[in-house]
């Protein structure tokens, strides 16, 4: 190969670092779930280059660079003392989540995905929709245990996430009662109250009462009002002592 190939070569590879850049966030350290703050960085460029229409010139190239980033944030989990189980455990919800949402967008790079799957590098499965919700339900049996791992996939529904119901749309109402469960017992692990309720034409008595609130009409009102009195306030000294010097000038005048 010749040297003016090579720097052709390096060039180009340069020039497709340069345009990858555009879609990765660095954004760890804002989480204080080490597993949220790992996966943040590649969740949001796989969301940033679902958002933007452009076709990946190189996917196999970004395909390989998402293998290597699960990697590495299984072996940082590994270091953070997660079980072995738990980390394989993120890594089939990850790889499903980024999966389903490369494959439904319309691009070339949902056609190479279909191919060759992270689910089915990792795990040598073509489809996780089904089995993350098994993997949920069996998680929230033991949620003190597993807290972070279900923090980690309230996180991926909140993004979008159906799996299986993404399939089956008459289920919706299925996923949603799935996802305030999940909701719930998060919160009450968190101390936090589970429910809001809210009374609707119902009068109860109350011990306390608040005032009226003003409306932005009032305020206008109350407004022009200060500002009509201020103003004839101003006027009445203006006259009175322009009086004052006129009577002055006549006297001096006499």
């Amino acid at each position: 190969m010749s040297e003016q190939s090579l720097w052709h070569g390096a060039d180009q590879s340069s020039r497709y670092l340069n345009r990858l850049e555009q879609y990765s966030l660095t954004l760890r350290g804002r989480n204080i779930n080490p597993i949220i703050d790992a996966a943040t960085p590649l969740l949001g460029m796989i969301l940033r280059m679902q958002d933007l229409s452009v076709d990946i010139p190189e996917p196999d190239y970004l395909y390989r660079q998402i293998q290597t980033d699960i990697e590495s944030i299984e072996q940082f989990l590994e270091m953070e003392g997660y079980e072995p189980g738990s980390i394989v455990t993120f890594r089939y919800v990850l790889c499903t989540f980024i999966d389903e949402c490369v494959m439904s967008a319309d691009s070339s790079l949902a056609k190479f995905w279909s191919q060759k799957s992270l689910l089915i590098h990792f795990h040598n499965e073509g489809w996780g929709g089904e089995r993350v919700f098994q993997i949920t339900e069996r998680l929230m049996n033991e949620p003190k245990r597993y807290k972070d791992m279900l923090e980690f996939i309230y996180l991926c529904f909140g993004l979008g996430f159906r799996g299986r119901y993404k399939v089956q749309n008459a289920n919706n109402d299925e996923f949603e009662k799935l996802f305030r469960r999940l909701q719930s017992l998060l919160l009450s692990l968190n101390g936090e109250p589970t429910s809001t309720r809210l009374h609707l034409g119902v009068k109860k008595p109350a011990r306390y009462f608040l005032p009226k609130q003003l409306t932005t009409k009032h305020i206008v009102i109350v407004t022009v009002g200060v500002l009509v009195l201020a103003y004839s306030l101003y006027l009445s000294k203006l006259n009175s002592q322009s009086i004052s010097i006129l009577e002055q000038l006549n006297m001096l005048l006499k």
